[in-house]
């Protein structure tokens, strides 16, 4: 089975980039995959919006049996789906999030919602998402069956090598993204926080200017994935502030480093720390990070965390893997 990912995004450190990496990596035998990524033409104000011209021709000529396309928002997506038309091959769809857009950028999702996504819905033969929350929102755009599967997590390679208590940093995990509730990290009084991610257009710097301005401590770092475990090691807390999210990757791989998760109520964030935990809104974020963080000093956190670690095993890569070659077999069937 020949499978053509088409993408804004691959190979880079963001949650819809490396959904895509891990699935190649585990997928069975029998699936193997080709990726045409990112490139195109950009607009100026719009630097995250690029026509896939070039790939789109790529892709006419390309050698597959299925399409993937993933993420709600960007032309990749919309191409991916004419060229599918065009080949006369299957689509799959995976929706990752359903973003609240601010700004001049609310015009796009207009018309990407109003014309674009319904196209899309129509063509697919199979769409995924990672939150049970999206299918919620999608009801008024499609009356396909949408297949909640997760994201996942390799358990082998985050593993903790320390207890929580022994680190000092509270850590925001992800793009430096404002609409992720970066500036809420300047909340944290009581511990220097860290940033470990890549800068999207200056957030950076602005983080920088802000914490200056507040007389506050803040390390930024980016690391490759293979590193991540270990820059896990130096989080106290892995906070995420986040406006709206999908399935954060962030929330697995925090619990298998046995280190507290706590984010906004958001996408699949309580359903699934339900799953892992007996009380879990202790970590979801209502008011002050601060007032989270000073809360949770107070109790002992290791042995939920040590428990909630043994029941991320439905979580694992190969799992969620296997799942989505089994929608590649029901597309290619036309079920």
């Amino acid at each position: 089975m020949k499978v053509l990912f088409f993408m804004h995004t691959f190979g880079e450190k963001n949650g819809i980039a490396m959904h895509a990496g891990q699935l190649i990596s585990h997928f069975p035998p029998e699936v193997r995959v080709q990726a045409i990524h990112g490139g195109g033409i950009s607009f100026p104000l719009f630097s995250s919006l690029r026509l896939p011209v070039g790939g789109f021709f790529k892709a006419l000529s390309a050698d597959f049996d299925v399409m993937h396309i993933h993420g709600y928002g960007n032309f990749h997506s919309f191409f991916g789906a004419w060229a599918a038309i065009l080949r006369n091959k299957p689509l799959v769809w995976t929706i990752h999030g359903y973003p609240q857009i601010h700004g001049a950028r609310r015009l796009f999702y207009y018309v990407y919602r109003h014309f674009m996504a319904p196209f899309i819905f129509f063509k697919a033969k199979r769409i995924i998402t990672v939150s049970t929350n999206v299918i919620t929102l999608l009801q008024k755009e499609t009356r396909k069956e949408i297949t909640f599967i997760p994201n996942g997590i390799d358990l082998e390679a985050f593993r903790p090598k320390s207890d929580y208590k022994g680190a000092k940093y509270a850590c925001y995990v992800g793009r430096l993204d404002p609409d992720k509730g970066v500036f809420r990290m300047l909340e944290c009084s009581s511990m220097p926080v860290k940033f470990i991610g890549p800068n999207e257009d200056g957030t950076k710097s602005a983080l920088a200017e802000e914490a200056k301005r507040r007389g506050r401590e803040i390390t930024f770092e980016e690391v490759p994935f293979e590193r991540m475990p270990a820059a896990y090691e130096s989080c106290r807390y892995v906070a995420l502030p986040s406006k709206y999210e999908g399935f954060p990757m962030s929330m697995l791989e925090s619990v298998a480093m046995g280190r507290p998760f706590i984010c906004t109520d958001v996408g699949e964030v309580r359903a699934t720390l339900a799953n892992l935990f007996d009380s879990p809104s202790e970590f979801i974020i209502e008011g002050n990070l601060e007032a989270k963080i000073s809360a949770l000093e107070k109790k002992d956190l290791s042995g939920g965390l040590a428990a909630a670690r043994g029941k991320l095993d439905k979580y694992s890569w190969q799992s969620i893997a296997q799942k989505t070659a089994e929608i590649y077999s029901q597309a290619m069937g036309g079920q």
